[in-house]
């Protein structure tokens, strides 16, 4: 892998493919852009063909709920706002 990677026009950069493969990145893979400090940082987002069934049992609670959608909802929403 190159030690660095030029800003292109219009400020698109091409990740090398050893990269690429390595966290599953393909056309049109989402990528959340953070700052820390001086560094930028890109993290893949997973894409799944039926995501209810990735989320199902990751999500605890003691009681009953009544929306079920709207706590997966805050439950997804927390995880990538840690990211």
């Amino acid at each position: 892998m190159p030690d660095f990677i030029k800003v292109g026009k219009f400020g698109r950069i091409t990740l090398p493919k050893e990269l690429r493969n390595r966290h599953g990145i393909r056309e049109k893979t989402r990528i959340i852009i953070r700052e820390r400090g001086d560094q930028i940082i890109l993290i893949p987002v997973v894409s799944y063909d039926n995501p209810t069934d990735e989320l199902y049992a990751s999500v605890k609670f003691t009681s009953p709920i009544n929306d079920p959608k709207a706590e997966a909802r805050v439950f997804i929403r927390d995880r990538v706002s840690d990211c």
